[in-house]
């Protein structure tokens, strides 16, 4: 495939301009791509989003792509775009959104609605766009301009049936979202947080472990840098189990751009029917050259450790579980996520 030229944010509004002008050159013969997934008013869950049409007929040579997004079916409020996207195989092309979506309003169902259109350009003509189509995404992502005056991007109660996330395994319940086995995970995709934190609540906690091996309560990771197990940007909480281990029952291993830090904490009181607050945060949050992480247990700092490399992954997954090295703990039940600024 073609490599694709990405549009910096701040020539969006003037590229729109450029290509909806009335000197832009519109083609006779190229059809209009056809609006395949998701599919027209489609409720979606997450804030990055694949798009997908069918592909255009028509034109001299091979054609490109163009798609764009806005919070108006005008495109007068463009939020993402790019062109010279390489046409797909198997009659289809596909352009992944490269940013989480910011801005649109909130209707009284709570989802926030975004527009998107393609079309194809060959040869010295331009074809036609294709038909505007909208999705809705749930506003856990708060997407209505960003985060918000307390630097909140998700918030995500679990308790509701549903979640913002990327989710793969496990079961709901009216306590929230439980880990049925080691491989489940909901996922976020974030905007990248050099200091953030993020929140949960957790319960069914319990020792020993179902399996007599550490088990991962929270993953932080960038996808785009490899494997995880040799990830220059890999955070995990662990409940440890004390058949296998005699210390650090619950462990914070933190790792950005490739510097290790790893701190301990006993602890082995666990009661399955009381709710436990955790917190992770992370910056420069004591106004020195260094920057530091601490984990808060119940409202009460626990762990706490300096790193020298802010934490700055290109593409920052925050994963409840710990999939990527199948150690999510089977028997969480998770609550109240949220991430944000600090």
């Amino acid at each position: 495939m073609n490599p694709t030229r990405k549009i910096p944010i701040l020539s969006l509004f003037l590229a729109t301009a450029l290509s909806c002008g009335s000197d832009s050159p519109t083609s006779t013969s190229l059809s209009a791509p056809t609006i395949q997934s998701p599919a027209a008013g489609a409720t979606v869950s997450g804030n990055a989003q694949t798009l997908t049409v069918g592909n255009a007929t028509g034109g001299v040579g091979e054609p490109t792509y163009r798609f764009e997004v806005a919070a108006d079916s005008g495109f007068t409020n463009q939020l993402a775009a790019e062109e010279g996207i390489a046409q797909g195989t198997g009659g289809a092309t596909s352009w992944r959104v490269p940013e989480p979506l910011l801005g649109g309003q909130v209707d009284e169902t709570g989802l926030v609605t975004y527009y998107w259109r393609a079309r194809a350009s060959a040869t010295g003509e331009v074809g036609p766009w294709s038909a505007t189509a909208n999705l809705r995404v749930q506003e856990g992502f708060l997407l209505r301009g960003g985060a918000s005056s307390s630097g909140l991007i998700v918030a995500d109660p679990l308790t509701n049936g549903t979640s913002v996330g990327e989710v793969s395994g496990g079961d709901f319940n009216a306590r929230g979202w439980l880990a049925t086995n080691a491989a489940a995970y909901i996922r976020y995709e974030i905007p990248t947080l050099v200091s953030g934190f993020v929140e949960f609540d957790v319960t069914n906690l319990q020792e020993p472990n179902p399996r007599s091996d550490k088990r991962m309560l929270l993953v932080m990771w960038d996808p785009t840098r490899g494997d995880y197990t040799t990830n220059p940007y890999r955070v995990h909480l662990q409940k440890m189990d004390r058949r296998t281990v005699d210390f650090d029952y619950l462990r914070l291993r933190w790792i950005s751009r490739g510097q290790e830090r790893n701190i301990g904490y006993n602890f082995t009181d666990w009661n399955p029917e009381r709710v436990y607050r955790f917190r992770l945060e992370w910056g420069d949050f004591l106004n020195i050259d260094t920057q530091w992480v601490r984990v808060l247990f119940d409202g009460v700092e626990i762990l706490t450790r300096n790193y020298e490399f802010p934490y700055r992954p290109s593409t920052h997954w925050i994963e409840l579980g710990g999939a990527p090295r199948n150690e999510t703990l089977e028997q969480a039940i998770y609550s109240n996520v949220r991430i944000g600024t600090r």
